[in-house]
């Protein structure tokens, strides 16, 4: 009589950890991608950007794989309260933005992005360990539990204010990447992930639902890295110009390539980049991974 050997625990986690991390990989270099992207580095253009193309993305997102994997692991092996959980892969990501460094000689591609997927990645082990699958619900909740008390009261305890997103908070009242895990990924939830699973299902063309995904963003966040270049009145205007590719135009007309390329050449005259959006639909490509593999 055969025997039936059970996977190894351990070895399961260690596989589950590396899936998740490569998913957060896939979603940075699918961000990347999608083109053309004004004033955003993408197959076209480096856009607004002098130090960075897309070989430069794509060494930062290989460097940064196996610390997205550290992240879920810590997830799914972790014992104690959410809150020191995110402590936890704060440390580790400091090891992330320190080899995102060393591959790219300097250039900050995915600063954001190592807080973003490292919060979610992290939480969904944390989901995948109580064996109850993963909706989106139940992320958005193991997250909370995660940042949001330890967010909070960084914002209101800020002083020094060093970063971009810290400069705009102290100048406008904007909470930036900040903002977003304190509010559980609003922006996403409400408006470029329904969106996106939406055209998913509805069989639409890949790159054009990146696209239209991300515009829709433009459309309605007070985007981080626009503010740090120019103004909320600049901030505004990328809002509304948005808005109206979106209603006259649209990413499935025939002409929507040419216009997005004429697009981007107005926003590299003016220095502008939706960096903030761009982090926020790799994002929404992440989640929406994690809910198709694991709901």
């Amino acid at each position: 009589m055969m025997s039936h050997l059970q996977p190894n625990p351990e070895t399961v986690m260690e596989e589950t950890a590396v899936r998740i991390g490569n998913m957060a990989y896939e979603a940075l270099l699918e961000e990347v991608y999608a083109s053309p992207k004004p004033g955003l580095v993408d197959l076209y253009s480096t856009g607004a950007h002098k130090d960075m193309d897309v070989s430069t993305f794509e060494k930062s997102a290989a460097a940064l794989r196996p610390y997205f994997s550290s992240m879920a692991l810590e997830g799914l092996i972790f014992s104690g309260a959410p809150g020191q959980l995110f402590q936890q892969i704060r440390r580790i990501g400091i090891s992330a933005e320190k080899a995102m460094y060393e591959a790219t000689e300097g250039v900050n591609t995915h600063k954001g992005m190592i807080f973003h997927m490292g919060i979610l990645s992290a939480a969904a082990g944390a989901c995948i360990r109580t064996g109850k699958g993963l909706t989106l619900e139940d992320l958005i909740r193991m997250e909370q539990s995660m940042v949001r008390e330890t967010l909070i009261k960084e914002v209101e305890s800020m002083q020094e204010f060093t970063s971009h997103g810290e400069k705009n908070l102290e100048k406008y009242g904007t909470l930036g990447a900040r903002g977003e895990a304190i509010s559980g990924y609003e922006s996403v939830r409400n408006i470029s992930l329904p969106l996106l699973m939406k055209r998913l299902s509805e069989g639409k063309d890949w790159n054009l639902i990146k696209l239209e995904a991300l515009f829709l963003l433009m459309s309605q966040v007070d985007d981080s890295n626009i503010l740090a270049r120019h103004n909320p009145q600049v901030l505004s205007e990328v809002r509304a110009m948005a808005g109206e590719f979106l209603k006259t135009t649209g990413v499935y007309s025939e002409s929507s390539i040419e216009v997005l390329k004429r697009m981007d050449g107005e926003f590299i005259r003016r220095n502008i980049s939706a960096g903030g959006c761009a982090d926020l639909l790799a994002v929404t490509i992440f989640m929406a991974q994690l809910i198709r593999n694991y709901e």
